[in-house]
């Protein structure tokens, strides 16, 4: 197997419980490359382990499959095994996100569906159990800088702000970081579209279990565009209900920080309405207003509406001139929504679709442009006061991944 055990068994004991044949097979491989028995491997499942728990020893981590038995028993189970120090890593057939949130919040290690390896459990083990009696303080991930761009009526060019946004942050000759760029429009994000590549299936299991989310994940499931910029964009199937997947949202943001150095998320407007912890993972959020007296109060009532539950996020209005509507002056739009524009986004329609039938973003294609200027100045007043993680800090992305 490709995996090293030769440490996997020094502090803790493997035993399975299993009731098929598939799990009997993942059981035996984990104990015996762990340096035990094929013995430790009994028939029962979780249901059955719970029943001999009494007699599990101290550091011993119990492989349990759950069956068929209901979850809220499959519950009590775990409960019961881990009141005795032991640690329960349960596997089953069961692919839902209810299941794997009720288990672990009954004390489960980890929930793995079929298909599983050995290699899988073992780096569970490696990242979530350590030596009995030995306390580990491990240093606090540092947060990346979070910029969402979000647009206070359709077609104002917030996506392709967050497009550039994102590519002059990872640009080397700029500012070079680690950039993860997010395209949370589930329904009709266009990201990859837009740049000529091909969607990211793995957003959708990403947001379904995010807190198994890692290095390793992010690597394997986001479009490496290049070097210093990760993509992630997928539009769900049709007759898919897109908010079973935008609650994982929230919980994704803060596993992406840890990985990178900045991250950009192209944000729907419903989705800052309907979620307000999304928010707290935001450092600051660019709004992007139509020059029009229906973009000036749909801004006006964004503002008001997060602000009432994030009062200390930074929001940076900018004035979009990509849609003239009404045509009103940046100081008519300033004096309306009571906050001052941070940048104008400047018509620049020949370069636009210069830039779209080759699939680049406008930073890189017109970088001396009056909009590449303007994508700039928004970066920099959405990092002032932002501290980014200095480079003394976390190793990079590919090196913690690979050596």
């Amino acid at each position: 197997m490709p995996f090293d055990s030769s440490t996997s068994h020094e502090f803790a004991q493997y035993v399975g419980y299993v009731c098929s044949d598939q799990g009997a097979e993942v059981a035996r491989a984990v104990v015996e490359y762990s340096g035990g028995d094929s013995a430790a491997v009994h028939g029962g499942g979780l249901s059955g382990a719970a029943r001999l728990a009494s007699a599990a020893p101290d550091g011993q981590i119990i492989l349990a499959e759950i069956g068929n038995i209901p979850v809220e028993m499959a519950c009590e189970c775990v409960s019961e095994l881990c009141s005795t120090g032991a640690e329960v890593i349960v596997l089953g057939e069961r692919t839902d996100i209810a299941t794997y949130r009720a288990l672990r919040r009954a004390g489960a290690t980890e929930y793995f569906s079929f298909p599983v390896g050995a290699d899988e459990i073992f780096t569970v083990k490696r990242k979530t159990l350590s030596a009995p009696n030995v306390i580990q303080l491990l240093p606090t991930p540092a947060k990346a800088m979070s910029i969402a761009v979000m647009g206070s009526n359709g077609g104002v060019g917030a996506s392709l702000l967050a497009q550039n946004l994102a590519f002059y942050a990872a640009d080397p000759k700029r500012v070079n970081l680690r950039t993860g760029f997010l395209d949370a429009d589930l329904q009709f994000g266009s990201q990859a579209i837009d740049l000529d590549r091909d969607e990211t299936p793995g957003l959708l299991e990403a947001l379904m279990a995010p807190d198994r989310v890692d290095a390793t994940f992010l690597n394997a499931t986001m479009d490496q565009i290049n070097g210093r910029l990760s993509l992630y964009s997928h539009q769900v199937s049709i007759g898919l209900n897109a908010a079973t997947y935008e609650a994982g949202l929230s919980r994704l943001l803060p596993q992406m920080r840890a990985e990178f150095d900045a991250l950009v998320t192209d944000l729907p407007r419903g989705l800052v309405l309907h979620n307000d912890d999304l928010a707290k993972h935001i450092d600051s959020l660019v709004l992007v207003i139509p020059a029009g007296f229906a973009g000036v109060n749909a801004a006006s009532r964004l503002i008001k509406r997060i602000l009432a539950h994030n009062p200390n996020l930074r929001i940076l209005p900018v004035l979009s001139e990509l849609r003239r509507d009404a045509g009103l002056s940046r100081k008519d739009v300033q004096t309306a929504i009571g906050r001052p524009i941070v940048a104008t986004l400047p018509r620049c329609d020949a370069l636009l679709a210069r830039a779209h039938r080759t699939a680049r973003p406008l930073t890189n294609s017109q970088p001396r442009s009056a909009y590449a200027k303007a994508v700039r100045s928004i970066f920099a007043a959405a990092k002032t006061d932002v501290k980014t993680p200095s480079k003394s800090g976390a190793r990079p992305f590919m090196k913690r991944i690979f050596g």
